[in-house]
């Protein structure tokens, strides 16, 4: 009977003794998760003075060398490809004309027009005078000046099927790619070359918003390139597009004169400074100031006693290099965090480690 008891008193211990662990163990997982207080906790950071300071106002961005002038060169008609008087490289001018269809059957279709319209214009002549002198009837003449003005313009019809047989530059440039050998079959619309003008060139760059309010046609810039190290080219500022895209760049295009040898190749990096007349005071701070970049710009603000800090909401304008300025929300003389905004909220605690 005694073994009896000894058996359910040992589960019952041993369940109790697990019980017990459970839930020491569970007391200690609760410990860990609670929150540890760190308002009393200075987070080292540092810091930078608001000041007002003088600031090039130019700035540089990377951009593009394009063609101003860039035409596919296309027939009008079609037929087979009989001339064709120019090879890549070959400079041409903007009418003249590189190269024709065909056009053998349409001159003897020509030819044939042509006889038949002058003997239709000397018989509008001769019934012309017989009518005058009421030697034939109205209706006879009506019907020979119908087949005269119907025949003169055939004539038309077919020269200007002729005029669209040839292959005509529209631009004043060089080949740069040949799309039709002579001998071909070609329809119309289909482009026979490529004729590029790098007299003159543009370089498409793109600008922060703030930038592109500052531009305007007739901007001054200077365009610098590594494949001619130490010299520069002038530009001005032919266009600022009204519509920025997705990130808020606007696109911006530099007339570039290339006339002196046609030194610069289109495709070419080139970098881009847009001048902005002298230099400019700003009160400015660093970018790295900035907790959220430039889309959300804000910071933390130091007090006087260097303890704790305020999140301040801002308004920027300019950016020049790694400094941007400052319209609203800070004066000069106070400090703002630089790095170390990671841990940082409204009334944190700081100790200043390095002041710049």
């Amino acid at each position: 009977m005694k073994r009896k008891l000894i058996l359910p008193l040992v589960l019952v211990a041993l369940a109790l003794g697990i019980g017990l662990k459970l839930a020491a163990n569970k007391k200690h997982l609760d410990a860990a998760k609670q929150p540890v207080d760190r308002s009393a906790f200075a987070f080292p950071v540092n810091v930078a003075t608001v000041a007002e300071q003088p600031v090039d106002a130019a700035f540089t961005v990377p951009g593009t060398l394009e063609p101003y002038a860039h035409a596919k060169v296309m027939v009008q008609a079609q037929g087979k490809l009989a001339t064709l008087g120019v090879d890549l490289g070959s400079r041409v001018a903007k009418g003249q004309v590189l190269g024709s269809l065909d056009v053998a059957g349409k001159q003897l279709e020509l030819q044939a027009a042509e006889l038949q319209l002058g003997k239709l214009r000397k018989d509008e002549q001769r019934y012309r005078e017989l009518l005058a002198g009421k030697a034939t009837p109205e209706s006879t003449y009506d019907d020979i000046k119908f087949n005269f003005e119907n025949q003169r313009i055939r004539v038309d019809q077919i020269r200007q099927q002729i005029r669209d047989a040839q292959v005509v530059s529209p631009v004043n440039g060089t080949v740069t790619a040949k799309h039709v050998e002579v001998g071909e079959y070609v329809g119309a619309g289909t482009a026979v070359v490529d004729v590029v003008d790098i007299g003159r060139l543009k370089a498409k760059a793109y600008v922060s918003e703030l930038a592109a309010y500052r531009l305007h046609e007739g901007s001054s810039a200077v365009i610098t390139s590594t494949a001619f190290p130490g010299t520069s080219f002038a530009g001005k500022v032919s266009f600022v597009s009204p519509q920025g895209d997705a990130n808020h760049n606007y696109q911006v295009e530099v007339a570039v004169d290339n006339d002196k040898g046609h030194a610069l190749k289109s495709g070419t990096f080139v970098n881009v400074r847009f001048l902005g007349g002298g230099d400019a005071p700003m009160l400015s701070i660093p970018k790295g100031a900035l907790a959220e970049g430039l889309k959300d710009p804000y910071v933390y603000v130091v007090n006087p006693e260097g303890t704790s800090v305020q999140r301040r909401n801002l308004v920027l304008g300019r950016e020049a290099g790694e400094q941007v300025e400052v319209l609203q929300g800070l004066k000069p003389g106070e400090t703002v965090v630089v790095t170390g905004q990671l841990n940082l909220a409204e009334g944190s605690k700081v100790s200043v480690a390095q002041r710049q």
